[in-house]
């Protein structure tokens, strides 16, 4: 005998969608409710032609799913004193009320783990280009960006924020961010929030005579296929994993329906880096270094003899050495080794595919010879980053650090 429908959770989720991620989250709300439920839903997305909150609470909800950067908005869905999962809150929100969770993106995290990717490509200049409009997580993932560079003795030119009149029409801002962009060392290292933002760049660089990847190589964030695989050149991206994360709160507001015990504060962790064409270049002084690094890069998964290889380029296995350790920091055959680690550990993170498939496409002799070179790199053995990246969600999200 089926349920009656009153006995379906109903569950109030309000999350703008105008946002590629954010409607990836709702997508995964959805898609855990169709596994786990079946919840009845009301659905407040900002689109002009829904219907709002005004009577929320005579709908009777059992439990709450919101993104909202408002106070006030938290305030009065917490006042209905059912179960909440917030999304993002304002950071002076310091701790959920009473019955409900945080869910929170380290929005420094995002810009460190970008400055890491353009220090690992050879990198020596470096920009950053905020949202259009102020907002803390712009600032923040300024903010970790900026702070991974200084540590590693670099400094970042930052874009300007928009005028009012900029922030309202991106015509009236294009000529000025032009003139910005074209006025940066060649080859730079530009990082920016969204890919909207992006795609306005690549605009601008056009505009300016800019070649892109050649003279400013740009790295966005949300990995939004249909403006990223559109753009000239396609452009690189920071993948968020929205549906994974929609499933992450749908999952902890399930506990909390039930009574399980949850953390209040929760992370949500394992960005990856998409890389198209506008990021397709290294910034290494040294010619005949970049078409080495290049044709490792190139043929990962080949028996590599760095004799042959420099006998191919006209030096000597010495001079390479020498050349990387000016340019890279580390011998050569370390340069090769951590190219072939991280292919390998992005593989295991967002692929299904073995460890013995991930090993020989990463140019290890078996699958034994890359858990090892793994395990004495990282400290985990490769299943605990596929266990990390791909488990159920309940086991991949960790409570927030404090401070």
């Amino acid at each position: 005998m089926s349920a009656s429908p009153s006995a379906f959770p109903r569950i109030l989720v309000t999350l703008p969608t105008a946002n590629f991620t954010q409607r990836r989250i709702l997508e995964g709300v959805l898609s855990y409710a169709r596994e786990h439920g079946p919840w009845m839903f009301h659905l407040n997305t900002g689109d002009v032609a829904g219907q709002g909150l005004r009577r929320i609470s005579d709908w009777k909800c059992s439990g709450i799913i919101a993104l909202s950067a408002h106070p006030e908005l938290i305030a009065r869905l917490a006042a209905l004193k059912r179960p909440a999962v917030f999304i993002n809150p304002p950071q002076e929100k310091r701790r959920p009320p009473k019955g409900c969770v945080f869910v929170r993106r380290d929005h420094q995290n995002l810009g460190r783990l970008a400055a890491e990717y353009f220090i690992d490509r050879g990198y020596r200049s470096f920009a950053f280009v905020g949202s259009a409009r102020p907002a803390a997580w712009s600032d923040g993932r300024r903010d970790g960006f900026v702070a991974r560079l200084v540590k590693a003795g670099h400094r970042c030119s930052c874009y300007p924020d928009p005028t009012p009149g900029e922030m309202a029409d991106f015509a009236v801002e294009a000529p000025r961010l032009g003139a910005w962009l074209a006025a940066l060392p060649k080859p730079t290292a530009l990082y920016t929030v969204k890919d909207m933002r992006g795609q306005q760049i690549l605009a601008a660089c056009m505009d300016a005579g800019v070649r892109v990847p050649e003279d400013l190589s740009v790295l966005s964030t949300d990995d939004d296929a249909v403006l990223c695989e559109t753009t000239t050149p396609p452009l690189s991206s920071i993948a968020l994993d929205g549906e994974n994360t929609g499933r992450l709160c749908a999952r902890i507001l399930d506990d909390l329906l039930h009574g399980r015990p949850t953390e209040p504060l929760v992370d949500i962790a394992y960005p990856r880096i998409v890389t198209r064409r506008s990021t397709d270049a290294f910034a290494i002084d040294d010619p005949i270094l970049a078409r080495a690094v290049a044709h490792v890069r190139a043929h990962l998964g080949e028996s590599l003899q760095i004799a042959a290889l420099a006998e191919s380029l006209g030096i000597s296995v010495r001079t390479i050495e020498m050349k990387a350790l000016r340019h890279l920091g580390r011998p050569f055959r370390e340069e090769i080794r951590r190219i072939r680690l991280s292919e390998g550990i992005s593989l295991l993170s967002n692929t299904a595919l073995s460890i013995a498939t991930i090993a020989e496409r990463c140019g290890f002799c078996n699958a034994s010879h890359f858990a090892r070179t793994v395990k004495a790199a990282f400290g985990y053995t490769p299943g605990t980053f596929r266990a990390r990246s791909r488990a159920p969600q309940r086991q991949q999200h960790a409570p927030a650090r404090s401070g």
